[in-house]
Order: C-alpha cells, then sequence, then structure tokens
C-alpha cells in the first residue's frame, strides 16, 4: 500500500475533490510548511504502522555494495554475490516495506517476460537465500508474499538495508 500525498498550487475546490477522488490520501495547498507536510506523513505511516522513530539501541543494518558484489551483515561478515544477485537483492532493499514483483525484478535484470522464463527469479532468490544461510550471526527473510511478489524482512525489528554503489 502506497501513500499519495497531492501538493498543488492550484487550490480550487474541483482540483481538491478530483485529487482525493482519484486515490489521493492527502492534499495540501502550496506553500506547504515543513511541519505540515511531516505532520502529514507521520499521520500516513502511523496509519500503516510503519515505525518512523528509530527503535531503542542501533538498528541492524545491512549493506550491500553493488560494485563489489558483496553483501555485508550487521556483524561483518561477507557473503559474495554474482552480479543477478546483486539486482534483485538491489531492488528489494529499495523497498523496504512494500513487496516488490517478479515483473519489477526481472525489470531490474534488464530482462522482459517475453524472452524469459519469469521463474528465473524464484531459482536466484533460492540461491541468495542459501547464501543467507551460511551466515552464522544474523539473517534476514526473503518473503513471498502470495499475488505481490518478495519482501526482506530482517530478523531483528528496525533492521535497516543499504545498497553502496561505489
Amino acid at each position: 500500500m502506497l501513500g499519495i500525498v497531492i501538493v498543488a498550487d492550484n487550490a480550487s475546490e474541483a482540483n481538491h475533490e478530483h485529487a482525493l477522488h482519484d486515490g489521493a490520501d492527502y492534499f495540501l495547498h502550496k506553500p506547504v510548511k515543513d511541519s505540515v507536510l511531516l505532520a502529514t506523513i507521520r499521520s500516513f505511516l502511523r496509519r500503516l504502522h510503519i515505525r518512523h522513530a528509530p527503535l531503542n539501541g542501533p538498528p541492524e543494518a545491512w549493506s550491500l555494495y553493488r560494485r563489489h558484489g558483496t553483501l555485508v551483515s550487521p556483524h561483518n561478515e561477507r557473503l559474495a554475490l554474482s552480479d543477478k544477485e546483486c539486482a534483485v537483492l538491489t531492488t528489494l532493499f529499495l523497498s523496504p516495506h512494500f513487496p516488490v514483483s517478479s515483473e519489477q525484478l526481472l525489470h531490474a535484470l534488464n530482462i522482459t517476460a517475453e524472452i524469459f522464463d519469469p521463474h528465473r527469479i524464484d531459482t536466484i532468490i533460492y540461491r541468495i537465500r542459501k547464501k543467507l544461510g551460511q551466515l552464522v550471526h544474523a539473517r534476514f527473510e526473503i518473503r513471498n508474499i502470495y499475488g505481490r511478489g518478495f519482501m526482506c524482512v530482517g530478523m531483528k525489528e528496525g533492521a535497516a538495508f543499504y545498497v553502496w554503489d561505489g
């Protein structure tokens, strides 16, 4: 579920009504004060039950170094990944609260379903899961969300996933 906040110059009632009718969750008029925008976002996050404040203690941080093909765990354990595995994990890491569809993962691999078997994504996910099983101290899960796609979930609450291109 994504939230849609409309920030518009035109403050007419018709535009406001159309935006809400077409699926917007909130409608703000320019100029928008930062405090109002932040309050709007916090309100939406509360409704989704997504944490917007840091938890007690540091979060469990996972780092993916794309150029080196290395995944680094919070305990500094390292896994070597292929280019395809890096592309899939990058896409999953960049969508931490929402499932990523197989089509989006195929797009991240620069492959269309017409010329490539979409079940190949399942194979890549399987290989990543096997590699994650080699870690001693920390893991995260790649969960299948039925009918929606895949999602990374940290074993500890508040896990953070970072992608580095350098």
